[in-house]
């Protein structure tokens, strides 16, 4: 089995290179890789890993047979994965997103929110993504906002803001 570690963003120059963020916020996880892999129609497909540079919290990769940009450009947006063996130790407060998907999403006072269904990793911190039926919350991956994550039990609790959910409730 294997765990998405990051995505590929886009390419970078013109001999291969590519634009990678990290799903834990642990770009440095990257420099110790010597294989990654990346799901095809055909099943995962293995690229041994040729160099690793850290840019802040971009990373740019070079991926053996891939050196061309036209040939880094084939594996843009697609997700990076590794073995499940070769998970590692997250900080405290930190999770998967693979873990994540799925749980179930209630508010402080236990009211049922939807279900996790996506994360996404783009800006100055993730997004969470809860759907129940037609309605959407985004919900800022940030302690203000996610008052605890119980893996066990399946569950995410969160702290809204005014705010949040009347635009979704007067959109129906």
């Amino acid at each position: 089995m294997y765990i998405a570690i990051g995505r590929v963003l886009q390419t970078h120059g013109v001999q291969g290179y590519v634009k990678a963020v990290a799903y834990s916020g642990i770009p440095e996880r990257f420099l110790q890789l010597k294989t990654v892999y990346v799901e095809t129609d055909e099943g995962y497909r293995g690229f041994i890993v040729e160099d690793v540079q850290l840019r802040g919290s971009t990373i740019l990769l070079k991926l053996k047979g891939v050196h061309t940009k036209e040939l880094a450009r084939q594996l843009t947006q697609k997700e990076l994965f590794v073995p499940e063996t070769e998970k590692i130790e997250l900080p405290e407060d930190t999770y998967f997103i693979h873990d994540l998907i799925g749980l179930k999403v209630f508010d402080t006072e236990g009211q049922f929110l939807g279900t996790l269904e996506e994360v996404w990793t783009r800006g100055a911190h993730d997004v969470y993504v809860v759907r129940q039926g037609k309605r959407e919350v985004l919900i800022p991956a940030i302690s203000q906002f996610v008052k605890a994550v119980d893996l066990n039990a399946g569950k995410v609790v969160v702290q809204l803001i005014e705010g949040m959910l009347e635009e979704e409730e007067n959109a129906d």
